[in-house]
Formats: C-alpha cells, sequence, structure tokens
C-alpha cells in the first residue's frame, strides 16, 4: 500500500514541477472540452496525464450539466503516444505501482465506455500509437487533413501489444494488422475510409466541426442520447442475440423510467 502511495505521491509531484496544468478544461453550453497539454512532449501519454485523463472523464460523467465530452489534443499533435521518457526511467519501480500504471493504460484505451455521455476526439498533426488508441475509443472522430495516423511501434523495437485490441476491434482484421505490422503512418482520408475517423476537416476547423457534433447532440434529449450509446456499447461486444436482449432491456427500462 506504501508503494502505491509513494506512486501517486510521485506524480503529483511531477505534476507541480510545471506552471502549466497537464489538462485543460472548459465548459461550453452543456459540452465539456478537455485539451491534453503537453505540447513540447507532443501530448506524450505520461502516467500523470492518463490519471488526468481518467479523473476528468470520470467527473464529466457524474456533472449533470456536461452532455457531451470533447478531447481535443494541441496544434501540432493529439498525442504520440506513450512517453518513451518517463518510461526509461522506471526502473526499481515497485510491482503494485507498475500494476495500477497498467491498469490505467488499460482503462486510457477503452475510455468511451467509461461514460455514458458521447465523447468526440479533435485530433490534429500526430496521432500516433497510444495516442491514436485514445482517439479511437472516443465515439466519434473528428481530424484534421493533414493529421498524421498510425502505430509506430514495430519501428522504434517495441511490439505492438496494449495498443492492438482496440485497433483491431474497430476496423477491418488485414486492414489493421496492415497497420501494426508495418508501422506507417495514414493519412486522415485513409482513416476516414477504414472507419477510423468520422469527419476529415481543415485542421484549423477541427475543434468547431466537433463543437457543431456536440451541439447537434445537446439538442436531443439527454437520456435518449445515454441510454443509446449503452445499447450502442453492448452491441460492440455481444453476438446479435446477446445484443437484442440488452437493447430489449434497455428498452424496457427506459420506459419504466418515464
Amino acid at each position: 500500500m506504501l508503494a502505491l502511495e509513494r506512486f501517486f505521491t510521485q506524480m503529483e509531484t511531477t505534476l507541480k514541477m510545471t506552471d502549466d496544468p497537464i489538462l485543460l478544461s472548459e465548459d461550453r453550453d452543456g459540452v465539456r472540452i478537455l485539451t491534453l497539454n503537453r505540447p513540447r512532449q507532443m501530448n506524450a501519454l505520461s502516467s500523470p496525464l492518463v490519471v488526468e485523463i481518467l479523473a476528468a472523464v470520470d467527473a464529466a460523467h457524474a456533472d449533470d450539466s456536461v452532455e457531451v465530452i470533447i478531447l481535443a489534443g494541441t496544434e501540432r499533435a493529439f498525442s504520440a503516444g506513450a512517453d518513451i521518457k518517463e518510461a526509461a526511467s522506471r526502473a526499481g519501480e515497485s510491482a503494485e505501482a507498475a500494476h495500477q500504471r497498467e491498469a490505467n493504460g488499460r482503462a486510457i484505451y477503452d475510455l468511451g465506455s467509461r461514460t455514458d455521455k458521447p465523447m468526440i476526439a479533435a485530433v490534429r498533426g500526430y496521432v500516433l500509437g497510444g495516442g491514436c488508441n485514445l482517439a479511437i475509443a472516443c465515439d466519434m472522430v473528428v481530424a484534421g487533413e493533414n493529421a498524421k495516423i498510425g502505430y509506430p511501434e514495430v519501428k522504434v523495437g517495441l511490439a505492438a501489444t496494449m495498443v492492438t485490441p482496440g485497433l483491431v476491434h474497430r476496423i477491418s482484421p488485414k486492414a489493421a494488422f496492415e497497420m501494426l505490422s508495418l508501422g506507417e503512418n495514414i493519412t486522415a482520408q485513409r482513416a476516414y475510409e477504414l472507419g477510423m475517423v468520422n469527419r476529415v476537416v481543415p485542421d484549423d476547423s477541427v475543434l468547431d466541426e466537433a463543437l457543431v457534433l456536440a451541439n447537434g447532440l445537446t439538442k436531443f434529449d439527454n437520456s435518449i442520447v445515454r441510454v443509446t450509446k449503452q445499447v450502442f456499447l453492448d452491441s460492440t461486444l455481444l453476438d446479435l442475440p446477446k445484443s437484442l436482449d440488452a437493447a430489449q432491456d434497455a428498452s424496457a427500462r427506459y420506459k419504466a423510467s418515464k
């Protein structure tokens, strides 16, 4: 237990070493915009940033004034993936701290299922590795036309492990294997063709377009949107008969609540 406490103390200390917050939060008419803010590190997913993203999504989920969540990056990168420098400094890390870090990493790759409120990723620049998984874990993705999207793990001597399931479950297996095994970046247009991205827009319009989608969602009854997402998530995990069972149960619960 003491090792785990030390782990979080170290992360808090890291956060205090910089004047700038590593995750920004802004509310606009029922939409919470969470912006990764480590521009000099290309928004690499350090342990403190991962913890903050998870906590911020949980807070947005619990806040009745928030109907939609947008996850955005900075101009140069949405996220370049794992923080390699941080990873190199983990010698002597306790087993408990390592387990907690891995659990957080897993949660970040399944971020969309953490809340039944719609999540939209607004991406531009580099969208790589774990950063790519963070984007496609959201319910919708708006990409800048010059975004560079891919999984470079094999090119830097790493096996594509934790990033693989999220991609395989969202696009065709052959396309996923090509991306993971060759490590080549693809364009936003190609990502759109593969179903990784919903809309491709000029780079300087990414957040505006994400807000258009979000504002469209806030016009509807929020409870209806949330039930729809719940059934959608169930349907991505279950076979057809079980999906229909889950949909039937959700429909009955929703009607009973009215």
